[in-house]
């Protein structure tokens, strides 16, 4: 473009402040011109949808020096006029948007990778007052096997081959255990190169290595250190081998004599099954016939609140644990649960007592209506409950239906009184 001859125009927000694009018809006005009113802004519902577009603002103290440059470039060449150190506002196509955003990134990672290493004005071959970070990928190898490679970054100060091995040695050690610097070798190389690499090994190695570092660094390349672990001569091994087989024999001799003195004691055999009774101590015989008393007063207990009888057992996890409970026969249970109810009453389980008690007792025989009414008269008052005689007889109604009337049928027989209906119920319970 710049070696176009182009005219100075004022800037015009409807032009691209790079290419010189007209974000309306697209013409390039480096060559040509259009007749679009430029000096209005492109917005999403005025241009042609011809070029797409940007709007941005030119802030000086916040823009980047790379987007600043280009800008201040545009300015001189096409001759807008414009004081760039005062913010504007300008717009951009989308093709010179895409290529300042790849020149920032680009430029940052440019930066990014710049060493900064500060020689001594004395010497420029030593390392003195030198610090380097590194950033590597650690890759060991073991047995003609790799391990998975870790990327590893830390920085040196007066960087040389010693440091620089010991501070891998500790990555290496977090890998396969604790390793001597004999037992391995290191070597290097870039990430996309082929073969072994080049032998780290003394600091003649690690002053090449340090060039071939800050070269493949500042050409965004991946630096790679392989650790080769060494395997065992079979001299040791076999050492190893030696030691290893006189613990093991001094183990077998242990074990034999342990065995030995075991085999002489009598053997005891787990029980693995139910014990039979005749084999039982007397602990085990008392503590049963606790199981077998708490088992029937339990069962007792249930018959009494009617969720069992004498034929089933209570559904209860002491009666379905590990086997099914026997019934025995009724004569011998009824038998015991008669001992036990006598036994139940000098507890002091009230509501246990007034079950049994009640159980025992005698029910009332159930009287006709008109000698109900009239034991009810002489409780609460003359006149009071034979007054209903009449239409109970008419609807045939007995001293057991009492209990199951509901208060709507009592009304329709002229019981409305609440008091007197509830007195009806309770007193007819009595002979269920």
């Amino acid at each position: 473009m710049s070696s176009v001859s182009i005219s100075p125009r004022n800037y015009q927000i409807g032009v691209c402040f790079i290419c010189q694009l007209c974000m309306y018809c697209g013409i390039n006005l480096s060559f040509d011109n259009c007749n679009c009113n430029k000096d209005i802004k492109p917005i999403k519902n005025n241009h042609s949808k011809v070029v797409y577009f940007r709007n941005l603002i030119y802030k000086p103290e916040q823009v980047h020096e790379k987007t600043k440059n280009t800008l201040l470039h545009s300015n001189q060449t096409y001759g807008y006029k414009l004081d760039m150190k005062l913010p504007h506002n300008f717009t951009l196509c989308s093709a010179c948007n895409s290529q300042i955003n790849r020149d920032v990134k680009a430029a940052e990672k440019e930066q990014k990778n710049i060493i900064v290493i500060s020689l001594s004005p004395t010497d420029d071959t030593s390392f003195q007052q030198l610090q380097i970070e590194f950033r590597l990928r650690l890759s060991i190898k073991k047995n003609k096997q790799s391990f998975p490679s870790i990327i590893i970054s830390f920085t040196l100060e007066d960087p040389n081959f010693v440091n620089f091995r010991n501070k891998l040695e500790m990555y290496i050690c977090e890998q396969v255990g604790l390793i001597y610097q004999n037992e391995y070798n290191l070597a290097y190389k870039s990430s996309t190169e082929s073969g072994a690499g080049t032998l780290l090994d003394n600091e003649d190695a690690f002053s090449e290595f340090i060039k071939d570092y800050q070269t493949m660094i500042l050409g965004n390349k991946k630096v790679m250190v392989i650790v080769t672990l060494k395997e065992l001569s079979k001299k040791h091994s076999h050492q190893d081998e030696v030691s290893e087989q006189e613990e093991s024999n001094d183990e077998l001799e242990n074990r034999t004599h342990f065995h030995q003195k075991t085999k002489s004691l009598p053997k005891k055999r787990a029980k693995n099954h139910i014990p039979k009774e005749y084999n039982l101590d007397e602990n085990e015989m008392l503590v049963g016939s606790y199981v077998i008393k708490l088992n029937d007063n339990l069962w007792a207990k249930e018959i009494v609140n009617k969720n069992a009888d004498l034929d089933t057992p209570p559904n209860h996890a002491l009666f379905s644990m590990m086997h099914s409970v026997k019934v025995t026969r009724k004569s011998s249970l009824s038998d015991e649960f008669t001992q036990i109810s006598r036994s139940l009453s000098l507890t002091s389980d009230h509501s246990l007592l007034s079950q049994i008690s009640d159980y025992n007792l005698p029910k009332k025989v159930a009287l006709n209506m008109k000698d109900f009414l009239g034991g009810l008269d002489k409780e609460f008052g003359d006149d009071k409950f034979t007054c209903y005689l009449p239409i109970f007889e008419e609807q045939e109604i007995r001293v057991s239906h009492l209990i199951t009337l509901s208060d709507s049928e009592y009304i329709l027989m002229d019981v409305t009184i609440i008091g007197r209906r509830q007195t009806l119920h309770n007193e007819a319970k009595k002979y269920e």
